[in-house]
This record gives C-alpha cells, structure tokens and sequence, in this order.
C-alpha cells in the first residue's frame, strides 16, 4: 500500500521525484470503456476492482489461449490507450 508524501518527502527531495496528482474522472472512464469491451470477448467477467478483471474464458479459446490473450490486449489497447502511459497484463 501506499503512504502519505509526506512521511516520504525526503526521498522525493533526494531523488527528484515528480509528482502528479489524480484524474479519477479520467480513470474510471478508461475503467468503464475497458471493462465493457472485455464483455466482448468473454461470456462472463468478474470486475475485481476500478482497474482488474477477471474472464472466464471456458469454451471460448480452447486451441491457443496465449493467442486470444494477446488479441482482447491489443483490441483493448489500440483504441483507448493511444500512447505508452497504460499496461495491459494477460
């Protein structure tokens, strides 16, 4: 978890750390847009938390579910994350 900066200035003082604050309307938009093209690609999905998700994938990639992980990654990535900010796990 997290701390407050405060408890850390030093280290952000002695590293030059930038920081930058918060766009939560931003974010749980991307997170809305997200999780509703993950709908397309499995019959069910669990949303774990604003930026997690878990699909259930049973039936759907039986032959090379390595395959399909990397097209919902690149379906999901190329119209919504347009530069290198995001990371999209399989």
């Amino acid at each position: 978890m997290g701390v407050p900066v405060f408890q850390v200035q030093h280290l952000v003082r002695q590293h030059d750390i930038q920081l930058f604050s918060s766009n939560f309307p931003l974010y749980a938009d991307l997170s809305t847009r997200v999780m509703a093209m993950l709908e397309e690609f499995a019959p069910r999905v669990e949303q774990y938390s604003i930026d997690e998700a878990f699909l259930d994938l049973t039936g759907v990639c039986q032959d090379d579910p390595v395959a399909y992980g990397l097209k919902i990654k690149k379906a999901v990535f190329q119209p919504i994350f347009r530069t290198p900010l995001f990371e999209i796990c399989i």
